[in-house]
């Protein structure tokens, strides 16, 4: 289900949570990380830092384990607000897409990594 989240949707929507693809530092404002500072927001690792230097993309086997370590801590936050509905956002599709992270390791794995819970909702 597509939703165009904003900043006044999350404010409305304060049962909502949005999941953002984010950097190492959890800063910077581009893309979906423009949101970052309402409450209702989590930053799931997708880059290393929010520029454009080489160095701060993730090449798919580098972000292999960074995966995990994220998916597994995703989890945990779900688990701890069951009354919350986590959208998911295309993580890692955008900016920080530079070698495929998202086609290569995210997109194969989330939808199933994240199955047995029903307050998730996946924005595409």
């Amino acid at each position: 289900m597509f939703k165009y989240i904003t900043k006044e949707y999350l404010q409305n929507h304060r049962n909502e949570i949005f999941v953002f693809g984010d950097n190492m530092l959890s800063i910077g404002h581009g893309g979906a990380a423009q949101l970052r500072d309402e409450p209702n927001t989590y930053g799931f690792i997708t880059k290393r830092y929010p520029d454009g230097l080489d160095t701060s993309f993730f090449k798919p086997n580098e972000y292999e384990q960074i995966y995990k370590l994220q998916i597994n801590q995703l989890l945990n936050e779900i688990k701890l607000k069951e009354n919350k509905t986590f959208l998911i956002s295309k993580l890692g599709a955008g900016l920080a897409n530079k070698y495929k992270i998202f086609e290569k390791i995210i997109e194969p794995n989330i939808k199933n990594d994240l199955k047995n819970y029903k307050n998730i909702e996946f924005l595409w």
